[in-house]
This record gives structure tokens, C-alpha cells and sequence, in this order.
């Protein structure tokens, strides 16, 4: 199974969860990106794909990616689907936010590997009650995706639109095939619970519907 995660507010802890989760399950699990990740203290910093197998048969977890000032970026495409025919679960970062909670992708975002089985969107509700500007990635995107100023609140419906239509309706009509879930990341508040339990519902409706 291929999972990418893409959005904003929380792919990389995401990530390091499902991964320790599947890793209870006996499963091994691969970790890398299609755009950029901060290294960890377990990254693997190459491109060779016996070195990283032989991690993750050791281990049964690797996180690798090749070397790019204090990220990763991408894994060459042989060796990345290399890794992939011996791994159980592969997770693959594939959107970069800047470490902010909300963003619009831009042209060429997000960067969708072609043996991808599932996309999660991941989005922070950390940004309700804030400005716009403090929050968002992609700022003149976001903004012009809400119609608002930069100075605007954040509101649950702002991210739901920002969730829509930066996400769920292109990413369906890009990949058709592919299953695509949404994941707002809270602080447990009841107040952003409540939010996240109807942001995650968006994409049981149909087209029409949300």
C-alpha cells in the first residue's frame, strides 16, 4: 500500500504515526518524500536503494531521501520503486505548507507518485482564529481562493473551501481511481474536535454535495 499525504498543518507527525502504528502490525514501513522533508535523526541520506533496503529488512522501517541543505528531497524513481516492491506500507510526503496549517497549492502541487493507492489530506485547525496572513501558505493563492483579505479570521468554512477546492474536487477529477480521505489535525479542544469531525466528513458527499 502507497499513501500520500498532502495539505497542510501536520503531514510529517502524521506520517511518523501511521508508521509506528503499521509497525506494531508486524508490517514494514518506507517513509520518504516526492517534494521535500526535514531529516530526522533515523534518515537515511542516500540514494541507494540496497542501502536502504537493508534497513528496512533489519528494522522493518526506513526513512530515506537524497540530501538537500536540511531536507530530503526525492528518491530517484528506480530506486524509490526499488524500495517500494519490498516494503508493506509506503508513505510518501507529497505537499510542502513551510510548517504552516493551512495553504492553496500552487502549479505543480501536489506531487502525486504514479503507484499512489490512497491520498489523505491533511489540514490545521490550528489557523481558526487567526489572520489569514499568520496562518497560510501560499498566501495571494489562499486569499483569492476565499475572497478575503489578509487581515480575515480564519473560519471552519474557510478551510472547508480551502479543503475543496485546493484539494478534493481537483484531486478526484486528477485521479479517479484513487480513494481520498481527509485529516484536519486539532489540539484535542472540544471546539476544534467538533470542527474536525465535520471537515472529515467532506468527502463522503458526492460532487454536488460538498
Amino acid at each position: 500500500m502507497v499513501k500520500a499525504f498532502v495539505g497542510a498543518g501536520g503531514k510529517t507527525t502524521l506520517i511518523k504515526r501511521q508508521a509506528r502504528q503499521y509497525r506494531a502490525e508486524g508490517k514494514r514501513v518506507f517513509v520518504t518524500t516526492s517534494t521535500h522533508m526535514f531529516i530526522e535523526e533515523d534518515t537515511l541520506l542516500t540514494d541507494d536503494a540496497e542501502t536502504i533496503l537493508r534497513e528496512l529488512d533489519r528494522t522493518g522501517y526506513a526513512m530515506a531521501g537524497r540530501p538537500e541543505g536540511v531536507k530530503i528531497k526525492a528518491l530517484s524513481q528506480e530506486t524509490y520503486l526499488r524500495v517500494c516492491d519490498r516494503a508493506d506500507v509506503v508513505l510518501v510526503e507529497a505537499d510542502g505548507s513551510r510548517g504552516l496549517p493551512i495553504k492553496f497549492p500552487g502549479s505543480g502541487e501536489p506531487v502525486i507518485f504514479d503507484n499512489v493507492e490512497q491520498i489523505v489530506v491533511v489540514c490545521g485547525l490550528q489557523a481558526l482564529g487567526k489572520p489569514v496572513r499568520d496562518v497560510a501558505h501560499r498566501l495571494e493563492l489562499v486569499t483569492r481562493c476565499l475572497g478575503v483579505s489578509e487581515g480575515t479570521i480564519v473560519t471552519p468554512e474557510h478551510i472547508r473551501k480551502l479543503l475543496l477546492e485546493g484539494y478534493v474536487r481537483p484531486l478526484r477529477r486528477q485521479y479517479p481511481g484513487i480513494p481520498i480521505s481527509v485529516f484536519p489535525t486539532s489540539d484535542g479542544s472540544a471546539e476544534q474536535e467538533a470542527v474536525r469531525a465535520v471537515l472529515t466528513a467532506v468527502t463522503d458527499c458526492g460532487e454536488d454535495g460538498v
